[in-house]
């Protein structure tokens, strides 16, 4: 049978283009459904390696993001002011101090061009999450690490200490990726009231729906004061719409002003309309929260009896010692088709898990039993 260039092409999109998995649809009282491959013999690999929220958006904002399909031909100016709006009556803030992004990810971006134009130094603690220091690097800024302490939190004394005449920035990621570890509230607003007029102080809070430590919680209020302070908020976590990309910023309104003069893009109509849509699915935001924390309690049980060190996390992952190099971790459970956190050094054995589905956590704590329980068996 002879087929022109044209059938080929044809045949060959119409192949690319057949969904290979059926992902579930998740509702409060949903019960816990694995992804499972269409065309493949072998499953796809369970991702557990980018601190995403496998349970997805809120039915709400999946209604949103279907029915907004056919004014994807439209500009979502008129979506801006509805969202900041809500979002003006969620955080008890004007609309004027509040910013918005196509993820957190592309204010931290943002804020990494403006350190950059007035020159200097940024502190960060070491590891931390490298969308700012990585960003304000390549503008020319100079990064001042400072290694977390003993608990693998911020150590906020020495990056006080650290703050000199050249500091333009302190970036805290509180709760901190990839650590999971978050300063209490009285401790950080103390450092924040503690730093020079003129440095401002980047607090990321993409992490902190997940926090349980009663002692851990916002600084949003403090935005109301004199101070440089910006306050980072994300969909992408608890929300679960990492792949649809919408953030803001909480600060002042000059602050604002300036991130809107670096700002390359906004969010698109379906992220504006999903993230209104998500902030009233309470029901839903709440039943994800509790079903991430009761696995995040799983694997940190399961770290204890194994014997493994772990940082007390208040994010959706944990960070754990392997007891080995990651990049061997990796491997062996790759081997297991499980997608683990890559290296962050210095700390070269350690592995960043995220907290998947109930079924995915007892795949990966089914296989980590396997690495590691021999050894513990041939210790005793």
């Amino acid at each position: 049978m002879n087929l022109s260039r044209r059938a080929l092409l044809s045949a060959s999109a119409l192949l690319l283009a057949r969904p290979r998995t059926v992902a579930a649809q998740v509702s409060p009282a949903a019960p816990d459904i694995a992804i499972v491959p269409a065309t493949d013999a072998r499953p796809e690999p369970l991702i557990l390696c980018w601190n995403e929220n496998p349970y997805g958006p809120s039915p709400a904002a999946r209604a949103v993001l279907s029915a907004t399909a056919p004014l994807a031909c439209r500009y979502p100016q008129s979506e801006i002011g509805l969202l900041l709006e809500a979002l003006s009556k969620k955080e008890g803030v004007s609309v004027d101090h509040l910013a918005l992004g196509a993820g957190s990810g592309e204010i931290l971006s943002c804020l990494g061009a403006l350190v950059a134009r007035k020159g200097g130094s940024l502190i960060a603690a070491e590891p931390t999450f490298m969308e700012l220091p990585e960003y304000a690097r390549r503008a020319g800024v100079t990064i001042s690490w400072v290694p977390v302490n003993a608990q693998k939190r911020h150590d906020l004394k020495a990056m006080r200490a650290a703050v000199g005449p050249t500091t333009r920035a302190v970036y805290v990621c509180n709760p901190n990726n990839p650590t999971g570890t978050a300063e209490p509230r009285a401790i950080l607003r103390e450092f924040i009231l503690s730093l020079p007029p003129d440095v401002t102080c980047i607090v990321d809070e993409a992490y902190l729906d997940f926090a349980d430590d009663p002692a851990v919680g916002s600084v949003a209020d403090l935005v109301g004061n004199s101070r440089r302070l910006v306050v980072l908020r994300t969909f992408s976590k608890l929300h679960g719409m990492a792949g649809v990309r919408c953030g803001y910023a909480i600060t002042r309104p000059d602050i604002v002003n300036d991130i809107a003069g670096v700002r390359m893009s906004t969010p698109n109509i379906f992220a504006m309309r999903a993230a209104r849509a998500s902030l009233g699915d309470l029901e839903f935001l709440a039943d994800t929260r509790r079903r991430i924390l009761a696995s995040r309690r799983r694997i940190c049980g399961e770290l204890d009896a194994l014997g493994l060190a772990y940082a007390k996390s208040q994010g959706n992952f944990v960070f754990f010692d392997t007891h080995m190099p990651i990049v061997e971790f990796e491997q062996i459970m790759l081997a297991r088709n499980i997608r683990v956190g890559r290296p962050f050094p210095p700390f070269d054995t350690w592995c960043r898990i995220t907290v998947g589905r109930e079924s995915e956590v007892d795949a990966f704590l089914a296989a980590l039993r396997a690495v590691h329980a021999p050894a513990l068996r041939k210790a005793v």
